[in-house]
């Protein structure tokens, strides 16, 4: 077991981008509130989020609100969109501009409704070009579960591009794999995270699921944000 922040070999000055779904938001929380430790951090999206209740140092609602702070250790930035509690990107060149200000910095990429499961729109992830490394995720709970509609996000794009049926390891590699999906084109330093890995069973499934990884371009990364416990293969 390691800390979090070792399992993805972060260093000063890393900007993380986080797709998939079942943990990007409380991931990036927890890089967050680990790395916050070492230096300044900012947590943002390329896409949207969930306004941030508490947790962080200040939340800005707006770029033009955003002023340099060095007491300020975690800051939550983006554009506050209008009638909900949701923030939106700053945009690129916003965004580029402060980089400068931060030790780390962790981007919410995609999207998927608080469901547990997705395929993408063509339109997602937004992985911008400045990103150094790239975490996909997903929950371990998936793997046995039937194909529905119900907690899938995109369900027609899933099961014309992925399948339908059980899920098992096959399709999830299938989905990692999806040139289009988690990585989307990004030739940096690439990790999967499979979450929620708690019980005896959990543990089982991914011992089986480390035997079929496919991918030798991409770090093999498993735990449980829940309980604080991450690991590697």
């Amino acid at each position: 077991m390691k800390k979090i922040e070792e399992i993805f070999d972060i260093r000063k000055n890393d900007i993380i981008s986080i797709t998939g779904c079942g943990g990007k938001t409380s991931l990036m929380t927890s890089l967050a509130l680990s790395l916050r430790k070492k230096g300044r951090v900012l947590v943002t999206t390329s896409t949207k989020i969930a306004l941030p209740k508490d947790g962080f140092d200040r939340i800005y609602h707006s770029f033009d609100s955003y002023k340099y702070d060095k007491l300020e250790s975690l800051v939550c930035l983006g554009e506050k969109v209008e009638g909900k509690d949701k923030l939106q990107s700053l945009g690129y060149d916003k965004l580029k501009a402060i980089l400068g200000d931060f030790d780390y910095v962790l981007i919410e990429a995609d999207g998927c409704r608080n469901l547990p499961l997705k395929f993408w729109y063509d339109h997602e992830p937004v992985i911008y070009d400045f990103t150094s490394k790239l975490i996909g995720v997903l929950p371990i709970k998936i793997l046995g579960r039937k194909t529905n509609e119900e907690f899938i996000y995109n369900f027609q794009g899933f099961s014309k591009n992925i399948g339908s049926g059980i899920i098992d390891n096959k399709m999830i590699n299938k989905l990692i794999a999806y040139e289009k999906g988690f990585y989307k084109a990004f030739d940096k330093d690439k990790y999967f995270f499979f979450n929620q890995v708690e019980s005896r069973k959990d543990y089982e499934r991914i011992e089986e699921f480390k035997k079929d990884f496919a991918f030798k371009d991409i770090k093999f990364t498993y735990g449980s944000i829940k309980e604080g416990k991450f690991y590697e293969n």
